[in-house]
């Protein structure tokens, strides 16, 4: 078994995400590399300063821009809106192979429907479905099928739950997206034959094997705890995830590591070791995103960089110790501040509102310069302008 330091650890991990740039990742080539990679990202509809996936993205692909993620999404159909973690975006090849996810999700809906006063819906899956094979895309303000009634969380027009019902299990899929606003083809319509049917008889335990795997491999390397990192179905259980990770040992799919100062064991898939022996090109920033594949599970990303971090969207403002929405910053392997941007539709440019440096940083002049050179880079993603007062933010 290796063992590394955590330094070593955390720069395997920023260079198997290529967060040091050094590899040429570019455009749409580059993202379409990065997610054969880490097969997976989060998507989550705050649109702060940009949205989740559009940041993680951006800190890996160079001259990324939000265009080329909806071109391979809504137009190519290399990747796919649905159900890993949470709601993810992922490589359209994988669809087939989460029909037992969509199972599972068929197998509790029932329940959840009547806790949200939607039992009707079952009842009119046919028409929606009906409705949109003979319209096309089809998002909720098209389509007006069943009761409107009051419900304890989401929609209240059936037809809107049948939609989701619908793509939840595969049916459907989300065809074209402008804004948040969601719509809905038929998948057979949508996808590949070969996306769409592609392994059909594999077992549930080759399923488990490769879900595993490939969760392992969107972060990089885990260890088996509870955690954000493992949510999803069948993975979350402890069990079932432990025993299915003892065999893809001893199938020799996944290499054992142990990491000074945690007792934890980690897991790496085979393919990792490339990046044990690479290094960095040189000096590097990146502004992480809070969803971040590397911010997965917390307590993991606490003991090895020592960068305690909480998502304090869903906080109170007065009990929040930061802000809204904060952006870590990576230097060189290393969690070293946090900022909070105002709102771009608000300021009109990127702006930084506050600043965090962490307790043990000391701020150099490379590092102040390499922080300045990224928040010109990120404006440039972002299309807006560079505010003159961000430099000042850092004690400059």
């Amino acid at each position: 078994m290796n063992f590394y330091s955590k330094e070593e650890a955390g720069h395997m991990l920023c260079r198997y995400h290529n967060l040091d740039g050094a590899e040429a990742l570019c455009g749409k080539k580059g993202v379409e590399k990065i997610m054969q990679r880490i097969h997976s990202i989060q998507y989550d509809p705050l649109n702060v300063v940009a949205r989740n996936a559009d940041l993680v993205l951006q800190a890996r692909v160079k001259d990324y821009r939000e265009s080329i993620l909806c071109d391979l999404l809504y137009k190519e159909h290399k990747l796919i809106d649905g159900f890993d973690k949470e709601m993810c975006i992922y490589n359209a090849k994988d669809f087939s192979r989460f029909q037992f996810v969509r199972n599972e999700y068929e197998k509790h809906a029932l329940p959840a429907l009547k806790y949200r006063n939607q039992t009707g819906v079952p009842d009119i899956l046919d028409d929606v479905r009906d409705f949109v094979e003979k319209h096309g895309k089809t998002g909720t303000k098209d389509i007006a099928i069943g009761e409107v009634r009051e419900s304890r969380w989401g929609h209240k027009k059936l037809s809107s739950a049948a939609l989701d019902y619908l793509f939840n299990t595969g049916i459907l899929t989300v065809a074209d997206k402008r804004g948040t606003q969601k719509y809905f083809d038929l998948t057979e319509r949508v996808l590949d034959s070969e996306d769409l049917f592609c392994e059909p008889d594999m077992t549930i335990e080759e399923f488990l094997e490769w879900y595993i795997e490939r969760r392992i491999q969107s972060v990089g390397f885990l260890w088996n705890k509870s955690g954000g990192a493992w949510q999803g179905r069948f993975i979350n259980e402890n069990k079932l995830r432990s025993s299915t990770l003892q065999t893809l040992v001893e199938k020799n799919r996944l290499e054992e590591i142990r990491v000074e100062g945690i007792k934890e064991t980690f897991y790496l898939s085979k393919e990792f070791k490339e990046y044990r022996k690479e290094q960095a090109a040189g000096s590097y920033v990146r502004f992480i995103a809070p969803l971040d594949n590397i911010m997965w599970d917390r307590q993991m990303l606490e003991v090895l960089f020592g960068f305690a971090y909480r998502w304090e969207v869903y906080t109170p403002a007065a009990k929040r110790k930061y802000g809204y929405y904060v952006l870590p910053v990576l230097y060189n392997g290393q969690f070293i501040a946090r900022f909070e941007a105002e709102p771009i539709c608000r300021a009109g440019q990127f702006m930084i509102k506050n600043w965090w440096w962490e307790p043990k940083v000391k701020p150099n002049d490379e590092m102040r310069e390499m922080i300045v050179n990224e928040m010109a880079r990120f404006a440039e993603f972002l299309q807006t302008d560079n505010s003159e007062k961000n430099i000042t933010k850092l004690g400059v």
